[in-house]
Parts: C-alpha cells; sequence; structure tokens
C-alpha cells in the first residue's frame, strides 16, 4: 500500500495513494477523498511499536504518509467539505473521512511529530467537523436520508473531540445530534435510511459498528433504543431454510447492497461489523448477524498454526474501518446463544400474524404469516436507482423452505412482477398506493386502516393501484390460510407477461395440467398449461392460471438462492390474470380442500380447492352451514380454486360444509371447514 503512494514530486498526483485498494474500481480517480482514508493506516504502522512491525518508525514510510496527508488535504474544498464524485461535497467523504484523519492525526502525535503534516491535518479535521455540524446543512433535513453516512460523521466529530485539545466542537452539540439522527434517521418500521429504504450492508456492517462505538463512547440513552427497534424489524426480514443451517435476507428489502445469504464471517480481516458485538448485552437479538465466540476462537487458532503464509487482502477489501474497530470488540455469542435467538424469529414462533409497517417515503413492508406460508413484500413508493423492488418479495413455507424469491441484483434481476404490453410497465419497478379490506376482495364498506392490518390472523385483502392510475395496472391480494390469491387488471391493450421467480432445489419437480413435468436441471421450454403443482419433498404447492391453458415459459435462471435456482416463469395473457397459490394437503383423503373466514360485518368467506379426477370427475359442489347454501357447477377437469362469500340467513355458523357430486349426481367428496373468525 504505502508503494502505490505516488511518490514522484514532479507529477500533479504526488501522494495520491493509488493502487485501488480501497473504494470500487469505478470510483478510483484522483479527485475522490475516500480512497485516501488509508493515511490512517499507514499511520498506525509509523505509531504502533509491535515485534511483527518492520515499519515502526519508518522514514520511508513516514515519508509517504506525509505525502499522502499532503495530497488528502490539498482536496478539501473551500466550505471544509470533502470531494467523492466529480469535485463535488460528498457527506460520506467528509464524515468517514473525519475519522480517518483524527485516527492519523493521534498516531502521529504519539510519535512527537509536530509539523506541517500534523498542522495540515488539525485545520482539515476542524474545517470538515464544522461543516458537518452545521444544523442548517442538508445531510440534516428530516427526514435524515442516509442514516450511516451521518452516523459515521458523529463517530468523526465525537473523535475530533478527543484528539484536538480545542475541539471545533463540544460534547453538548454531538449529544444534541446523536438525539436528532436517532429521531429523524430511523423509519417507523425500525430500519435506517439507505436512503430511506432498508439495507442491511449500511444498516448493519457499516451503521451497527458506529452506533457501537458512540455508545461506549457517550453512553447516549437513545442508541440502545434505536438498535433495539432495528432488530424487531429485521427479526422479519430474514428466513432460515429447512435443512440448510443458513439464513437468508428477503432481497427484496433492501435498496443499495445485493443480498443473498446472511454472512456472518469467522476471518476477523472480514468482519466489518465486529465491534456491534458491544450492543449484545443491551440487545441480545443483535446475535443474529453475528459469528459466534467458538467461531472466533476456531478462525484464530487456524490462523495462529497455520504453516501458509498470511493470506493477502484483496484490493478494495482493505476498509480501514475493520482493523480500527475489529480490535476494540468483545467476545461474540456463544453458539448457544445465537441459536437461542435464530429460535425466536417469529416465523418460528408464531403461526398467524400479519405486520405492516411504514416507511418514511410512504412505502409499506407487509408481513403475513399464516399456517402454510409467509410472505413478504414491499408496495408503495419506488425509486429508479433502489435495487429493491415492489409486490411479493419472497413466498416462504415452515416444512418447504422458500418456495418464490426475487433477487435485488440489477444485473440478475428476477421477481414476482406484472409486465404492461410491449414492457410499458412493471409492477415490480413502479409506485402504487394500497387499501386494505376485513373482505374477500376490495369491499369499500369493509375497509379497514393500516394499522387495523397487524389485528388480521385471519383473512383480509388487499388492492393496490399504480400511481399512474387504474388505466396501467391494479393488483388485489388475498392472504387465505392456504395459500395466496393474486388479481391483476389493466386497461391497457396487448400481450401482458406475468412472471414468478419459482425456487427449484435438487429432486424439485414442477407438473403441468397435461401431466408433463419439468424438473430442477431441465433446460427451459415453453408449455401450455392451466397450473403449475411445485413438488418438493413430501409437499405441493398449486400455482393455478385459471380455467384456460395458457403460454408458460420456464426459463433457468443460474441465480442461486437459498439452496436452489430461481426459474423465472413467463405467463403470457391479455387484460387480466388471476393466480391462486394453493398449498396443498400432504396426503389427501378427499377430492378437494377448503377454509373459510368470518369478517366483522357477519360474511363468511369460503375457498375451495378441487383436486384433478380420480375415478369420478367432480361437476357440482354444494356449500352449506348454519343460514347458507350455495351450488357451484364445475364443467372442467382438473386443478380449480373457487372463491365466494356467502351473507347467511341468520347467525351462528361455526362450520362449512362442502359436498362434491358427479355428473350422475352420486357423492364423491366431503369435507368439513371451521370458520375462523
Amino acid at each position: 500500500m504505502a508503494n502505490d503512494v505516488v511518490d514522484d514530486p514532479d507529477v500533479d498526483a504526488y501522494g495520491f495513494m493509488a493502487g485501488g485498494w480501497w473504494r470500487p474500481v469505478d470510483a478510483q480517480t484522483k479527485t475522490n477523498s475516500r480512497i485516501m482514508e488509508q493515511v490512517a493506516t499507514l499511520a498506525w504502522f509509523c505509531a504502533n511499536q509491535r515485534d511483527w512491525n518492520p515499519l515502526y518508525q519508518s522514514t520511508p514510510l513516514l515519508a509517504r504518509l506525509e505525502a499522502a496527508v499532503d495530497y488528502y488535504t490539498s482536496l478539501q474544498l473551500e466550505d471544509g467539505s470533502y470531494p467523492e464524485q466529480e469535485g463535488n461535497s460528498s457527506l460520506a467523504a467528509t464524515a468517514f473521512g473525519l475519522t480517518a484523519q483524527a485516527d492519523a492525526y493521534e498516531a502521529l502525535g504519539a510519535l512527537g511529530i509536530s509539523s506541517r503534516t500534523t498542522l495540515q491535518l488539525r485545520v482539515s479535521i476542524e474545517r470538515a467537523a464544522a461543516w458537518f455540524m452545521n444544523k442548517d446543512a442538508d445531510h440534516w433535513s428530516p427526514p435524515v436520508r442516509v442514516f450511516n453516512q451521518v452516523a459515521a460523521g458523529l463517530v468523526g466529530a465525537q473523535r475530533a473531540l478527543q484528539v484536538l485539545s480545542q475541539g471545533p466542537v463540544d460534547q453538548i452539540a454531538i449529544n444534541e445530534r446523536i438525539s436528532y439522527l436517532c429521531a429523524n434517521g430511523q423509519a417507523s418500521a425500525g430500519f435506517f435510511h439507505e436512503p430511506y429504504g432498508v439495507d442491511f450492508g449500511y444498516n448493519f456492517t457499516v451503521a451497527m459498528p458506529d452506533i457501537a462505538w458512540l455508545l461506549t463512547q457517550t453512553e447516549h440513552p437513545d442508541l440502545v433504543p434505536l438498535v433495539t427497534r432495528y432488530m424487531e424489524f429485521m427479526q422479519y426480514a430474514v428466513l432460515p431454510e429447512p435443512d440448510t443451517g443458513s439464513l437468508w435476507h428477503i432481497p427484496a428489502l433492501h435498496v443499495r447492497n445485493v443480498t443473498t445469504v446472511v454472512s456472518r464471517p469467522r476471518d476477523d480481516l472480514s468482519d466489518r461489523a465486529a465491534l456491534a458485538r458491544v450492543l449484545l448485552p443491551a440487545v441480545p437479538s443483535v446475535a443474529l448477524f453475528l459469528s459466534t465466540s467458538e467461531e472466533k476462537t476456531q478462525a484464530r487458532s487456524d490462523f495462529r498454526s497455520s504453516p501458509d503464509p498470511i493470506r493477502q487482502l484483496p484490493k478494495r477489501e482493505t476498509s480501514p474501518r475493520t482493523w480500527m474497530y475489529g480490535r476494540l470488540a468483545p467476545d461474540g455469542p456463544s453458539k448457544k446463544e445465537r441459536d437461542a435467538v435464530e429460535a425466536t424469529l417469529p416465523v418460528l414462533t408464531s403461526e398467524r400474524f400479519s405486520k405492516l409497517e411504514s416507511g418514511s417515503a410512504h412505502e409499506q413492508y407487509l408481513f403475513v404469516r399464516r399456517p402454510s406460508y409467509f410472505v413478504a413484500s414491499v408496495f408503495g413508493f419506488w425509486i429508479r436507482t433502489y435495487k429493491s423492488t415492489r409486490q411479493l418479495g419472497t413466498l416462504w413455507s415452515p416444512a418447504l423452505g422458500t418456495i418464490l424469491v426475487g433477487t435485488n441484483n440489477p444485473k440478475a434481476a428476477e421477481g414476482w412482477e406484472t409486465l404492461g404490453p410491449n414492457g410499458e410497465f412493471s409492477t415490480r419497478q413502479s409506485s402504487s398506493t394500497s387499501e386494505y379490506f376485513d373482505s374477500r376482495t376490495s369491499t369499500e364498506s369493509q375497509r379497514i386502516d393500516a394499522p387495523q392490518v397487524a389485528g388480521k390472523t385471519t383473512l383480509f385483502s388487499q388492492r393496490a393501484q399504480s400511481d399512474a392510475g387504474p388505466s396501467e395496472y391494479t393488483v388485489g391480494w388475498g392472504y387465505w390460510d392456504q395459500g395466496l390469491r393474486f388479481t391483476f387488471l389493466t386497461q391497457r391493450e396487448g400481450e401482458c407477461t406475468q412472471r414468478l421467480p419459482i425456487l427449484l432445489k435438487d429432486g424439485d419437480t414442477l407438473t403441468f395440467s397435461d401431466g408433463s413435468t419439468f424438473s430442477s436441471g431441465d433446460d427451459g421450454r415453453e408449455v401450455l398449461t392451466s397450473s403449475l403443482v411445485l413438488s418438493r419433498g413430501g409437499g405441493r404447492v398449486l400455482f393455478d392460471l385459471g380455467p384456460n391453458d395458457l403460454r408458460v415459459f420456464i426459463t433457468p435462471t443460474g441465480n442461486e438462492m437459498s439452496g436452489g435456482e430461481i426459474h423465472r416463469v413467463g405467463v403470457l395473457f391479455e387484460t387480466q390474470i388471476v393466480v391462486n397459490t394453493v398449498f396443498l394437503k400432504a396426503n389427501p383423503l378427499e377430492a378437494m380442500q377448503a377454509e373459510a373466514h368470518r369478517h366483522s360485518n357477519g360474511d363468511v368467506s369460503i375457498r375451495i380447492t378441487i383436486y384433478p379426477p380420480g375415478e369420478q370427475s367432480i361437476s357440482r359442489i354444494l356449500i352449506s352451514g348454519t343460514g347458507f347454501e350455495r351450488e357451484i357447477d364445475l364443467p372442467e377437469p382438473g386443478f380449480q380454486v373457487h372463491e365466494r362469500t356467502i351473507t347467511p340467513r341468520q347467525s351462528g355458523a361455526e362450520t362449512v360444509t362442502v359436498k362434491a357430486y358427479s355428473e350422475d349426481g352420486s357423492g364423491i367428496s366431503e369435507v368439513t371447514a371451521t370458520i375462523r373468525s
């Protein structure tokens, strides 16, 4: 790293930290001051005596460090800020740079150096801290848009106070700004704005160690509640995949960093979030995202005993924050402690809940758990630069694991979406407004407010309309116990595509309505079908597309997630489509399954799933209960899903009976469903 510092005084970039050690490749410009944060690393080696450190008080290293500081401070703008791209003021460059410069200043002071270099750093720190702490600056406008950068600036301000004999700010001002960030940088849902939306990489890996450090230095009372609320939200945003021992993110939630499996690095040099372990006594659930103390002990033992040379760090992965914080981190959670936290994930401890949370940009995060499944979705405001998506994000089963899952990788974009004619719009990448109803469909008289959704543990429905108006699209969702109903409607003419991101694992099979199959590992194909049935182990999931065969394209994407590969299933249709997802009974004794729910106005909604015919085909079903009776003709064989809402003539019905008859009137099957209220 030192040898890559440009050391030719005759070139304009004398002192520039070349070599690509820090920041992405596309950010390796000579005006990006973030690259220069490694002055803190060079200064540490200059100032700290260790048996294994031959660079302690190294004159050549000090010369390169002084050149680097000279170049670094020359980039500071007139207002005290630092640039990142194209010479413009950058909150990130100024905020993170404050800590790097303060560490370098402290290290040089430990060497007893009083020179032009330390003076440059002192003046720079004073001006940068004043710029950052200015309450009228844009980065303090509520709501605070980018939490991690402001948190980093507060760390920098605190470090400036610690290393300068006469700091540019005082503790009272820093404490007041910490309170302000806690009040304005966190969405009511619990996550930190990045910007506005969720992002695990910045929320946890970057910001959480800063929060932990601020807590150790200030003991600010607002920090622990801040982390507690964050972890309450994040326990809904990860899922355990059965039989794998792994946790997986719900990618559709995250706006900036691509997410897949939950990574908990054992290697200290990769563990950027290590200092978050400070928070464990106050917020034990933080263990969810940390390696265990046993894993750390083993990794360190392996490092000490290995006969191999020390692994050289890959360029771009040499964050100075890793060593700054890693050496301060306490022991992590034990395996027993982390296992206990994982065991309390809401999807494992409850089979019935609805959780609707709001972001700060009018977006909504909906988590629904029912006995057969858990679904996480995002609706509302969408920004074009977001990696996150809208609509259904992940559908998971406690028995089968992940069934549907999207990505937040723009280079490998997959997800539940409806594309309009000629790709005019995508429900996955557009803004919409949602309303909720205590009814099977969007009955205006049964509308419920967002806070009431949390109280719904039985059937409710949702309508989401494009912000461009109903002529573009309206979608509907029904949250049944045994699965979901999705309805899409557009007034645009032309062929639309409904995409389902179905995850297939080794041994999984899709069966179509004609009996043909598609297995994991098969090449893509086109089929005509009215349904798809995913078989995994002993379980089955039905995707019913309606009474008529539709053109369906199945494409393996190569995107691995949750122990399988996402397959893009594209269904062609015009104007309207209804997709019913049903978790089928493992060993059905009858030719159908049913469920029933009572709404607050007394109506009863019933959903009946008809299986393909056995020896006899069902041609008629009779629905009956106390105070009601309804008959439905079934002209077509095969999987069918039927929903009805009935207003009983009298109250008191506790069950619904569904009888199935053949064409000659003989009884074929009978099921009884308890009416849930």
